[in-house]
C-alpha cells in the first residue's frame, strides 16, 4: 500500500466572503427589486417634473384664464376651434390642465415633506424618548426637565381659558421647584397643601378677566400643583406620552385635519400643520415599539455598564438601529400626507384658490363630468392616484431591501 504524503493531501481552498454594510446589502436588494425600481422612477419623474416646473417654467395662477377655450377637450395640435396646444385639455375657466397639474405637484410635495417632517421630529422624539425611559430611571436633570415640560402642557388649558400664557410658563417653574427641592417637607401632606395653593394662585390670575374664568382657572390650578408636586418616573413619563397618542388615535384622522384646519383657518400651510399633527402617534407608537425592541441588546447593556449617559446611548447606538423601520414608515407617510392634502383641497380646506392643487382640482371639476368633460377630472385623479402608488411601491421595495432577516 503506497504511502500517502502529506503533499499529495489536497489542500482545502478557502474563499473569504468580502464585508458588506447593512446599508449596502439593503441599496443591492432594492435595485433589484421591480417593484422599488417601478417606485423610483415615478417618484424621481414626480420629483424631477415638480421641482423643474416650478423653478424654471414660470406660472402665474392669477392671470391664467381664457374664458374662449372653457372645457376643450385634449388635442395635440391645433385646430380650428382651439388654436393652441393642449394635451390634458383646459378647465372650467380655459386654463390650461396639464400646466395646473405638473405645477399642482409641487404644492402635494410641499405638503408631503412638510407633513411628514412634522409627525416624524415630534412623534419620533416623543417615540424613542417613551421607549427609552420605560424601563430607565430619570436622572436629577431629567426629572427636572420633566417635571417642567408637564407643568407646561397642563398649564396651557387654564392659560389658554384665561388668554393669560404667561400661566404656562408660572405652572413649569412650579414644576422645576418640585423637582429641585424633592425633600422640602418630603413625606408630608403639608408640602402637597402648599403647591396646591401655589397653584390655586396661579390659576387666580384669571380674576383680572372675568370672575367665573378666575374661578375656573383657580380649580384648574389646585390640581395641577397637587399633581406636579406628586412623584414622577419614567415610566409615568411614558405612560402620559403614549395615552397622549392613543387621545389623538382616537379620532378619525380626516376629521381630525379638517378639525384643526377649520380652527386655523384655510390654506395649503394650516393644511400642512394639520396633516403633520394627525401622523404624530403614527412615528411615535412605531418609534416607542422599536425601541423597545432594542434597549435589552448587548450592546445597550455594555454602554450602561460603561457609564455612557443617556443622551449619547440614545443618539449614538439606539437611533442608528431604528432607523430601518422609521425609513419605511416615512417613505409610505409621504403617499399619506399626499392623499391627505387632496382630500382637504376638494373639501376647499386646502389650497386657496387660484392656486394649482390637485384635490381643489377635483374639487372644482368633478360637476362637470356629467357633461362630458372627463378630462378635467381623470387628469389631477391620475397625478394623484400615480404619486400616492410610487411612494407605496417604493415603501414595500424599502421594507423588503432593509429588513435584516433577508440578509445574506
Amino acid at each position: 500500500m503506497a504511502d500517502v504524503t502529506p503533499k499529495d493531501v489536497p489542500v482545502p481552498v478557502i474563499t473569504m466572503r468580502e464585508h458588506r454594510s447593512l446599508w449596502y446589502d439593503g441599496w443591492r436588494r432594492l435595485i433589484s427589486s421591480n417593484t422599488a425600481r417601478i417606485g423610483m422612477l415615478i417618484v424621481a419623474v414626480f420629483i424631477l417634473s415638480t421641482t423643474y416646473a416650478h423653478f424654471f417654467w414660470d406660472y402665474n395662477p392669477k392671470s391664467d384664464l381664457d374664458y374662449s377655450l372653457k372645457l376643450k377637450a385634449p388635442n395635440l395640435t391645433p385646430n380650428e376651434d382651439v388654436k393652441s396646444v393642449h394635451i390634458f385639455g383646459t378647465d372650467k375657466l380655459g386654463r390650461d390642465i396639464f400646466r395646473r397639474v405638473v405645477h399642482g405637484g409641487w404644492n402635494s410635495l410641499r405638503v408631503g415633506l412638510v407633513a411628514v417632517g412634522i409627525s416624524l421630529s415630534i412623534g419620533g422624539t416623543l417615540g424613542v424618548v417613551a421607549g427609552f425611559f420605560e424601563s430607565t430611571a430619570l436622572l436629577s436633570v431629567e426629572t427636572i426637565l420633566f417635571r417642567g415640560l408637564v407643568g407646561l402642557a397642563v398649564g396651557a388649558l387654564p392659560a389658554w381659558i384665561a388668554g393669560q400664557y404667561f400661566q404656562a410658563v408660572l405652572f413649569a417653574i412650579l414644576g422645576i421647584i418640585a423637582a429641585v427641592f424633592p425633600r422640602f417637607l418630603a413625606g408630608k401632606p403639608a408640602r402637597t397643601i402648599l403647591f396646591a395653593v401655589a397653584g390655586l394662585l396661579i390659576g387666580g390670575c384669571g380674576l383680572l378677566v372675568a370672575p367665573l374664568v378666575g374661578l375656573v382657572c383657580g380649580v384648574l390650578g389646585l390640581v395641577i400643583g397637587a399633581v406636579v408636586v406628586r412623584p414622577l418616573g419614567g415610566g409615568l413619563f411614558s405612560t402620559i406620552i403614549m395615552r397622549a397618542m392613543d387621545i389623538i388615535l382616537s379620532f378619525p384622522s380626516y376629521l381630525l385635519a379638517i378639525a384643526i384646519v377649520a380652527f386655523l383657518g384655510p390654506g395649503l400651510e394650516k393644511g400642512m400643520i394639520a396633516i403633520g399633527v394627525v401622523s404624530i402617534p403614527v412615528y411615535a407608537r412605531l418609534a416607542r415599539s422599536s425601541v423597545l425592541s432594542v434597549t435589552q441588546k448587548e450592546y445597550i447593556l455594555a454602554a450602561r455598564s460603561i457609564g455612557e449617559g443617556h443622551g449619547r446611548i440614545i443618539l449614538r447606538h439606539i437611533v442608528p438601529n431604528i432607523l430601518s423601520p422609521i425609513i419605511v414608515q416615512t417613505t409610505m407617510g409621504l403617499a399619506n400626507a399626499i392623499l391627505s392634502a387632496a382630500a382637504l383641497g376638494f373639501l376647499g380646506l386646502g389650497a386657496i384658490p387660484p392656486e394649482p392643487e390637485w384635490g381643489a382640482m377635483l374639487g372644482d371639476s368633478y360637476r362637470y363630468l356629467a357633461s362630458g368633460a372627463w378630462w378635467a377630472v381623470v387628469f389631477p385623479g391620475v397625478a394623484i392616484m400615480l404619486s400616492v402608488l410610487g411612494f407605496n411601491l417604493l415603501g414595500d421595495g424599502l421594507r423588503d431591501a432593509l429588513d435584516p432577516k433577508l440578509r445574506l
